[in-house]
């Protein structure tokens, strides 16, 4: 009879159940064995025991998190919450966000999309919006909503819902592939032979927040912002480009009155 195949030294893989709730008993005694106090073990024990339960942060952290607050100047639950954040919001490969965003968008190794749901009765399906954190994406998401609040319901919202989702690398390598096949499709339709330059490339400048194409002062708005963003370029040599990478309209929208507007 043929033995099971041993993996390499340190494959943790292949570690029994038994085996890695021991690791993982040890490596949580090691972590608190290197907090002086009495009361921090008692927090940070059941804490520390949660995390990996749930698969917040890796055992494998533990051998260096939580540090001591005075070496790292943070606090230990900070450190635990930037090694969490990290792992549910990984980055990208840098082309495939060059590939998304253009070869010029401000792009650094924070940078990451975010799909922005809407309200129904703004007739916006979803928004991607360019944002380093969770944080800055939830907060750019409601500036677009207020936007298209004032420009659709001439008021700004006092109470707004709005969902906010990461887009996994997956995500947006499906989303590529659906905007290139859209593209050649439309290209062999019209038998363009040239590439096709976007507003944002002409212009040098992102516009959002117009409200939905059926909108009848959407023209009127969408000319008169791009004679303002012209002229500020000319006065103060600046581009205006906003975090909105693409907008996703829905195809039937029935305005509300403005009156009606409650969040």
């Amino acid at each position: 009879m043929k033995k099971a195949p041993q993996g390499k030294k340190g494959d943790k893989s292949r570690l029994t159940t038994a085996e890695r709730e021991e690791e993982t008993k040890k490596a949580i005694e090691g972590a608190i064995a290197r907090m002086p106090g009495k009361r921090e073990k008692e927090y940070f024990r059941p804490f520390l025991e949660a995390l990996i339960r749930n698969n917040a942060i890796p055992v494998e952290l533990l051998d260096a998190l939580p540090a001591r607050a005075a070496d790292v100047g943070k606090t230990r639950f900070d450190q635990l919450y930037d090694a969490a954040i990290s792992l549910v919001f990984p980055g990208y490969r840098p082309e495939t966000l060059a590939k998304l965003l253009g070869p010029r968008a401000p792009i650094s190794e924070d940078t990451k999309i975010w799909r922005i749901m809407l309200p129904e009765r703004f007739g916006i399906s979803h928004v991607l919006i360019r944002a380093d954190s969770f944080q800055e994406a939830f907060s750019s998401g409601c500036d677009y909503a207020c936007r298209i609040a004032l420009r659709v319901y001439k008021r700004i919202p006092v109470d707004l819902t709005i969902r906010v989702m990461f887009m996994t690398e997956k995500a947006i390598r499906r989303r590529l592939d659906m905007r290139w096949a859209n593209r050649v499709n439309k290209r062999k339709q019209l038998q363009l032979q040239a590439r096709d330059y976007t507003p944002r490339e002409i212009a040098g400048a992102r516009m959002a927040a117009l409200g939905h194409p059926k909108g009848q002062l959407r023209s009127l708005a969408k000319y008169i912002e791009i004679s303002d963003l012209r002229n500020i370029q000319d006065l103060k040599k600046i581009t205006k480009i906003v975090a909105v990478e693409s907008e996703t309209l829905k195809k039937k929208v029935v305005w509300e009155d403005p009156s009606d507007l409650k969040t």
